[in-house]
C-alpha cells in the first residue's frame, strides 16, 4: 500500500472503469456502461481525499481506496480493485489501511454507503465488522451523504448505510 502519485491517474481510471464493469453482472448495467472519469476530474478528487493505492509487482496501481472525514467518521467513498487482481486480498488490505488512517485521525467510526446485495459490497463490509445503520437513526451528515451517493436510476432501497466502530484495539484481523 502506498500514497497516490500524479503518474497513477491513468491507471486509477482504468482500475475504476474495469471494477465498475462488474456491476453489469449484478443488475446495474448502467454503472458498468458509464464513461470513465476525466483525468482532471479524478485529480481534483485525489488532492482532497485520503487515498491509498494498492500496487502490483511493478509498482503500478491495481487498486485504490478514497476516504475522507464526515463528523466523527472516516467515510469510505470508494474501494476499487482491477478484476485482474481481484480475489487476492487487495480490497481487504485497502479497507484496513483506510481504517487505520481513520483511527490515527481520531475518528470514532468508519462509515460508507454501498449496494445491499452486490457480493463485494455490503456482504464484504459485514465480514469486516460493518453493520447497517438505519437512516432514521443516522446522524444527519451521514444520512445526507448516503442520499448524495445513491446513483441515478438506482432504487435507494438497493443501497445501505453501514458503520463500524474504530477502537485502539482494532487490528488487521478486525
Amino acid at each position: 500500500m502506498r500514497d497516490w502519485r500524479k503518474d497513477d491517474i491513468a491507471r486509477l481510471i482504468a482500475v475504476e472503469t474495469a471494477a465498475d464493469g462488474l456491476f453489469a453482472q449484478h443488475g446495474y448495467p448502467h454503472i458498468a456502461e458509464a464513461p470513465p472519469r476525466e483525468p482532471s476530474q479524478l485529480h481534483k478528487l485525489l488532492i482532497v481525499k485520503d487515498v491509498v493505492v494498492a500496487a502490483d509487482e511493478n509498482d503500478g496501481a491495481c487498486g485504490f481506496a478514497l476516504a475522507g472525514d464526515i463528523g466523527d467518521c472516516c467515510w469510505l467513498y470508494q474501494i476499487a480493485v482491477h478484476p485482474a487482481h481481484g480475489r487476492k486480498g487487495l480490497g481487504t488490505a485497502l479497507l484496513h489501511a483506510v481504517l487505520r488512517r481513520g483511527l490515527t485521525r481520531g475518528k470514532r467510526y468508519a462509515a460508507l454507503s454501498t449496494f445491499r446485495r452486490v457480493p463485494y459490497n455490503a456482504p464484504f463490509y459485514e465480514k469486516h465488522g460493518f453493520h447497517e445503520l438505519p437512516l432514521d437513526q443516522a446522524p444527519a451528515d451521514l444520512a445526507g451523504q448516503f442520499e448524495m451517493e445513491v446513483p441515478p436510476d438506482v432504487d435507494r432501497l438497493d443501497r445501505v448505510l453501514m458503520r463500524r466502530r474504530l477502537t485502539v484495539e482494532w487490528t488487521d484481523a478486525g
